[in-house]
């Protein structure tokens, strides 16, 4: 399988080390980037949820956001916003021996995480998101809630 699915709690350690699930890892190593992960803030998430998240993700994820970037006229101000926001904030985080990568202090405090600490690791598909627990429970309960009056209303039709 080549999505990220699922949710997992992970401890940060004081060097700011976080050990990658080991079923993203195994699509990690499927897409590349080779022995590690793209990583940065989520914009989308932070204008959306109105949440401070990290994304991730291997090669798919990357050419998705280049896919929609290359869709864009060349000298477009939204094109140059995506390239100046998104493409400048990922970075490639390699996995030590087992299987962690390090948060620098800007992407711990871009999150609200904190080492040592807890993150949630949130599949979605193509990639995945690093959230702060507390942040993610009000995420996930507020999700939930849009999903039950949704189904409660497509039931109703």
């Amino acid at each position: 399988m080549d999505s990220f699915l699922s949710t997992f709690r992970n401890r940060i350690d004081a060097k700011g080390r976080i050990s990658v699930p080991a079923p993203f890892r195994a699509v990690l190593t499927k897409q590349g980037p080779e022995g590690g992960v793209l990583l940065g803030p989520d914009w989308v998430a932070d204008a959306t949820y109105e949440a401070r998240v990290l994304v991730a993700g291997g090669n798919t994820y990357l050419d998705g956001v280049n896919s929609r970037i290359n869709a864009l006229p060349e000298f477009s101000p939204e094109r140059a916003d995506l390239e100046d926001t998104l493409l400048a904030s990922l970075a490639q985080a390699q996995f030590d021996g087992e299987g962690r990568i390090v948060l620098s202090q800007a992407l711990l405090e871009h999150a609200g995480l904190s080492a040592p600490g807890e993150a949630v690791f949130v599949g979605r598909g193509r990639n995945f998101q690093i959230w702060e627990p507390k942040a993610w429970a009000e995420r996930e309960a507020a999700a939930k809630s849009r999903l039950r009056a949704q189904l409660q209303t497509m039931g109703r039709s």
